[in-house]
């Protein structure tokens, strides 16, 4: 593994109601959704900072009457400087008029101690988990600060919506993480872990089973006649059962942060 350079999308200047329908503009869609909510819905707090520019929003394909949003509130009050903290407001709105239908709020989800908040997306992939409740996927992206010791971090929670209600399903689940330890030119070893999500079969009247299939890859680099060379050894494969227990999924440590 490499330190990489990621290149982020430049948002264009849009009014929001050319722009809702696809979310292209989610600085514009945010801002326009926040201003037109009741003072009870996610009501603004003293000393706690919103932030749109680092949000996200998106129609949810199977669903395109409404749309998903995600932004990060900073704690300015009590975070360190070099260590921000903060919640992440979570929103369901109607595309076409922007009132909202759902919201919670996912306390410490951006905080930053020993890696940092590098972005959030929105998982819109067919979670089936029973009958009642449509889901949805929040990707938080992480990274660290040192060079010599490389680390990148994406956390899935699966959120459950009903009209009127959001339920938080899951813990935090580390599906994508890249560590390692190097000289900065060559000599060094990688780890990276890959975890997907699978549905179950139905369990009524409660949710599905979730499956989660790991794949972790060790990598070993060192310099052999002037070359920098990299060998993997073979890959590591696991699979973990999670069943809801009436509340939520299990917590389970091998598939938490680090």
């Amino acid at each position: 593994m490499r330190p990489t350079l990621l290149l982020l999308p430049v948002l264009a200047s849009a009014t929001p109601a050319a722009h809702a329908q696809q979310c292209t503009d989610a600085i514009a869609v945010i801002e326009h959704a926040y201003a037109v909510r009741p003072g009870t819905v996610l009501p603004d707090r003293a000393g706690w900072r919103r932030a749109p520019q680092a949000g996200t929003c998106r129609v949810w394909p199977a669903h395109p009457e409404l749309t998903l949003l995600a932004v990060p509130v900073w704690n300015d009050r009590d975070s360190l400087p070099d260590a921000p903290d903060g919640d992440l407001e979570l929103m369901v709105i109607d595309t076409a008029s922007a009132t909202p239908r759902a919201w919670s709020v996912l306390r410490g989800a951006v905080d930053s101690d020993a890696v940092r908040f590098d972005g959030v997306a929105l998982d819109t992939a067919r979670y089936r988990l029973d009958d009642a409740h449509w889901t949805f996927g929040v990707r938080t992206r992480f990274t660290g600060a040192s060079s010599p010791n490389p680390y990148s971090e994406t956390r899935l929670r699966l959120i459950a919506y009903t009209p009127g209600h959001l339920q938080v399903l899951t813990q935090p689940i580390s599906v994508d993480i890249a560590q390692g330890e190097w000289d900065t030119r060559c000599a060094g070893q990688f780890q990276t872990t890959t975890r997907t999500l699978e549905v179950g079969a139905p369990r009524p009247p409660g949710f599905a089973d979730l499956i989660v299939r790991e794949r972790q890859v060790a990598r070993r680099s060192a310099v052999h006649d002037k070359t920098c060379v990299d060998s993997d050894a073979p890959a590591v494969q696991r699979s973990y059962r999670l069943r809801h227990d009436g509340r939520a999924y299990p917590f389970l440590d091998a598939l938490s942060p680090y």
